[in-house]
């Protein structure tokens, strides 16, 4: 089952949610040990705007201890920023009603609520580990005591 983080913190790396999430993987009295077996972090970026938000979509097996974990840990603080967590659900386009050439029902809405102009990036690989480049510079001097 594909599970997702949503609006986790831009700080967020891969292994702050394998910590995360390993404890409710652990299997009980009765119940089977889940496992990891994917991670992948996104990052949705609208076009006319600089803001972004960062998702995180794992895959747990088996079924069980996915649902173990929504159970668990929705809501709970990732990173110092509580996170929901989900099934995530995969959207076919066929099935969305606004883009095929049927006739169309009647919508009350004013507007559509989703997004337009939204740009996906898998920043996975970037965020397995912390940069080399953030160090941090102190006082250049000799203390003595």
């Amino acid at each position: 089952m594909i599970l997702i983080l949503k609006r986790i913190s831009h700080s967020t790396l891969v292994p702050d949610i394998e910590v995360f999430i390993l404890p409710a993987l652990k299997g009980g009295l009765f119940a089977k040990s889940g496992h990891l077996e994917k991670i992948s972090i996104q990052m949705l970026r609208a076009a006319n705007c600089e803001a972004a938000e960062f998702n995180a979509l794992v895959r747990i097996e088996p079924d069980a201890a996915a649902k173990r974990v929504i159970k668990q840990l929705n809501r709970k603080p990732l990173n110092g920023k509580p996170i929901n967590i989900a099934e995530y659900y995969l959207r076919l386009r066929d099935n969305d009603r606004r883009g095929s050439g049927q006739k169309p029902l009647t919508d009350r809405r004013r507007k559509d609520r989703r997004r337009s102009d939204l740009q996906l990036t898998d920043i996975t690989a970037e965020r397995k580990t912390l940069a080399n480049s953030q160090t941090i510079k102190g006082w250049e001097t000799d203390i003595t005591l």
